[in-house]
């Protein structure tokens, strides 16, 4: 584990000219890789690299402690992070980034832009499209659009039931609800009484044009929740609107009913209408609406016909695929396929370090290719803990939550967010990367090392440091390695040329 202190040079080197997107390498199939050592917790705005991944992740914290004195006139502690793993962090050209409704901060240097707080915003969402404009959906029913340039608010609309009167409640999800990629749809939800409204509105020409009512689906849920609903939310493209029921009050044995039509797991409708077209799964669970290698839209999730797997289920109802089947996939993790630039991919926090505590790219297609985007570190010991990751619109930065191994800890729980991403080349050492060739890589039977330089020694190591095999020669500048009885996975291999150590990757692949 290295720590990074300036960084600032190589800021200004990325503010300069223009970067391409870097992701780390791709790897299949998944490999739990647990973690080693929790580095020290970096100072704000400092960095620390993980390198117990394939790829070494830089990890860099952009979160500080809020003190602040209360109404009362006493003094009180926050730790302020982001929201949500379903909550965009960054704005559309990821110059910007945001804590919950509460700041704006410039995504390189990490210094506070603009307090929009004192806008009354809450709760806001970046525009997928400007990277100027913040969206508000107020619970009274107000829409407001917020200009960072300007530091201006307009009020588009507000919502009204069918009758025309205010709803008691307007929510977004409530809480992971997204708009569509386009910012011209979004399904909002009402409360009416006892009853759940499900307005679509069109962002584009500010007006209603649908709203579905769900007799009695509120009930005693209160402000935030209702009863029987976990989240609704429109797809990606806007053709879609996916309700997912509260598996607590809802189940194929127990369902809401409405109109004669049961209800419970994640059902799918059409936007135009709010007409049912069908269920995905009897049982919702932590996921995220995006987009399969094939174009087609889906919702990711943990669970399906086994609960320690990843999951995706097409919304046009053409077909169910497992995507990883294994214990690191259990529920107590997040998607989030906020990655509207890179479609075909799902980001996944594993919350436990008992389930690696690993944070990945997963493509959603039946190959199982993850990228690896290191570790969270943290304790997870309550909800403010989790890590959450979010994924930024390109999907080459992770956004997450961690109190880097402290807890558990009294209230407040001490907990920041960070940026992780691969590492810039600027800060990897590969001193013999030009001298040594090695192939073929995905490997099968044997690995041919071929140097400018005498080898020495080979030691090979799995990625989670345990050495696997060493072959000792006399000075050879071209060496064959039998790999037939290795597990599939990951491997460096340390190389001992005359003039230095030299580290290369492999995948083994029978």
């Amino acid at each position: 584990m290295r720590k990074i202190k300036n960084v600032g040079f190589f800021l200004v080197l990325f503010s300069i000219f223009p970067v391409r997107p870097q992701f780390p390498s791709d790897y299949t199939p998944y490999q739990s890789i647990p973690v080693s050592t929790v580095p020290l917790l970096p100072a704000y705005g400092e960095s620390v690299v993980d390198n117990s991944v394939p790829d070494p992740i830089q990890i860099t914290r952009i979160t500080e402690v809020y003190n602040y004195i209360d109404s009362n006139g006493n003094p009180q502690v926050w730790y302020p992070t982001h929201e949500y793993a379903k909550t965009q962090v960054w704005n559309a050209d990821q110059t910007l980034y945001k804590i919950r409704s509460w700041k704006v901060y410039d995504a390189t240097t990490y210094q506070e832009v603009q307090d929009i707080w004192v806008s009354s915003l809450y709760p806001a969402y970046w525009s997928n499209v400007n990277p100027d404009i913040i969206w508000s959906f107020k619970e009274n029913g107000d829409i407001k659009k917020h200009f960072i340039s300007t530091n201006t608010t307009q009020l588009v609309g507000t919502v009204t039931n069918s009758s025309g009167n205010s709803y008691e409640y307007v929510k977004l999800g409530p809480g992971e609800g997204n708009m569509d990629k386009n910012d011209h749809y979004v399904a909002l939800v009402g409360k009416d009484g006892s009853d759940m409204d499900v307005i679509i509105y069109d962002l584009q020409n500010a007006q209603t044009v649908f709203i579905k009512k769900f007799t009695g689906c509120w009930q005693n849920g209160g402000s935030n929740f209702p009863h029987f609903v976990d989240w609704v939310s429109v797809s990606q493209s806007g053709n879609y609107v996916v309700i997912m029921w509260d598996h607590n009050t809802t189940s194929q044995a127990n369902p809401y009913v409405e109109n004669g039509q049961s209800h419970y797991g994640v059902e799918v409708y059409d936007r135009q209408n709010m007409q049912y077209l069908r269920r995905l799964i009897h049982y919702g669970n932590h996921g995220d609406l995006g987009y399969a290698t094939d174009g087609d839209e889906v919702l990711v999730q943990f669970y399906g016909t086994q609960q320690n797997g990843l999951y995706m289920y097409k919304l046009n109802g053409s077909g169910t695929i497992t995507i990883i089947q294994n214990p690191d996939f259990g529920v107590d993790g997040h998607v989030s396929c906020r990655n509207l630039n890179r479609p075909g991919w799902a980001y996944i926090t594993h919350a436990d370090a008992a389930q690696s505590g690993q944070m990945l790219a997963v493509k959603l297609d039946d190959s199982g290719t993850v990228e690896y985007f290191g570790h969270h570190y943290s304790s997870n010991t309550d909800y403010e803990q989790s890590p959450m990751a979010t994924v930024s619109p390109n999907g080459d930065k992770i956004c997450f939550k961690s109190d880097f191994g402290t807890g558990p800890n009294t209230n407040p729980s001490v907990v920041y967010s960070f940026f992780a991403n691969l590492l810039p080349a600027s800060f990897v050492e590969d001193r013999h990367s030009n001298q040594i060739r090695l192939y073929p890589n995905p490997a099968k039977n044997f690995i041919r090392i071929q140097s400018k330089e005498n080898i020495k020694n080979v030691g090979i190591y799995n990625i989670t440091g345990q050495k696997i095999k060493e072959q000792n020669m006399i000075n050879s500048k071209n060496v064959l390695i039998d790999i037939q009885n290795f597990a599939n996975g990951i491997y460096l291999l340390k190389l001992k040329p005359d003039k230095g150590p030299g580290i290369k990757r492999i995948v083994i692949k029978n």
